[in-house]
């Protein structure tokens, strides 16, 4: 897959009172496959840099984004408006369920690239664990060099 593709990602965490935010910009394969988009990108563990892994984003024709993330932590989040799926995480420590409902998916995107933006919560055994803002923007790498 070529990376010919600029991909920004911003992700906000609270927490009760307190919010965590982690900003992204990295290159990325960006395409549509039977009606479906997938943007792949890949990701570096900050405690260990040597250590990557491939983290897919597929956006349904209906409005359903899956976040597919590779390598030892592995795990699927499934976004989809009003729905709350369950998923399980996978770390070094085991495999722990959680739920994630979707309160909002807006989709604005083409050929050419564009803009995600979901807020969705989740739950560790139906207990409200954090809300979340997932915001990602894709856009041709060579579009983005004069400006």
């Amino acid at each position: 897959m070529e990376e010919n593709y600029i991909l920004s990602v911003t992700g906000k965490q609270t927490v009760e009172d307190h919010s965590d935010k982690i900003e992204l910009k990295t290159m990325a394969s960006y395409l549509t496959k039977n009606g479906s988009r997938y943007i792949t990108y890949k990701e570096y563990d900050t405690q260990n840099p040597e250590k990557k892994y491939r983290t897919t984003v597929k956006i349904d024709p209906e409005g359903r984004v899956t976040v597919m993330k590779g390598g030892s932590e592995s795990h699927n989040l499934i976004l989809e408006k009003g729905v709350r799926h369950k998923c399980e995480y996978v770390t070094s420590f085991g495999i722990i369920s959680l739920g994630v409902y979707t309160e909002s998916v807006k989709i604005d995107l083409d050929d050419n690239g564009g803009e995600l933006e979901v807020h969705y919560s989740i739950d560790v055994q139906s207990e409200l664990a954090s809300k979340n803002e997932l915001y990602l923007k894709i856009e041709e790498a060579n579009k983005n060099v004069n400006g």
